[in-house]
């Protein structure tokens, strides 16, 4: 009986384990528990800059990767741009790209987006909207989904990986507050 108890357990943790995974949109292996540094690789700001994630320390950064089909990533804009006087204040980069080629389906530009969501936004100093390079999406975003970012502190390291921020929300700011809690 004990046997079972235990294989019991153990199945009952692996199942939390993989539901976890599941909502959270994120892959098991991409959690981010060990703080592993972040991967270089390039991208494209929408004012033409090529630039890389390498150039990202020194500052705490979310690295959000979306689709501009996505109805969840435009409540997650509007729910960055809500908060973006306290993340600015907190000294974090926020760091918007479209997924590579729309992870292969058919939707607007970056720029198109952001002013179909947010009309009026002037994105603050603290802000980097572009696209992803093909190679940034295969190191950060394997498996496609269509909204998942990370929370990178200003050593590189990758405190955090979620999605949604709309719904999130609460998990940056507390990133914003310590980054190197997470």
């Amino acid at each position: 009986m004990i046997r079972i108890g235990h294989s019991k357990s153990r199945a009952s943790w692996l199942t939390v384990a993989f539901l976890s995974g599941l909502l959270l949109n994120v892959p098991l292996s991409a959690r981010a528990d060990s703080a592993q540094l972040a991967p270089p690789a390039p991208f494209v700001t929408t004012t033409g800059q090529e630039m890389s994630t390498s150039s990202l320390k020194e500052q705490p950064t979310l690295l959000w990767l979306l689709s501009t089909w996505c109805g969840s990533c435009a409540a997650g804009l509007h729910t960055l741009s809500d908060h973006a006087a306290a993340l600015q204040k907190a000294g974090i980069r926020i760091v918007v790209l479209r997924n590579y080629k729309n992870d292969g389906f058919p939707g607007m530009s970056i720029d198109a987006f952001v002013k179909r969501v947010l009309p009026n936004f002037v994105p603050p100093k603290n802000w980097i909207v572009g696209q992803a390079s093909r190679m940034l999406n295969r190191r950060y975003n394997g498996r496609h989904y269509p909204d998942i970012y990370y929370l990178i502190d200003a050593q590189g390291k990758i405190r955090a990986v979620g999605s949604a921020p709309s719904v999130t929300m609460n998990k940056i700011l507390a990133f914003a507050r310590n980054p190197a809690s997470h």
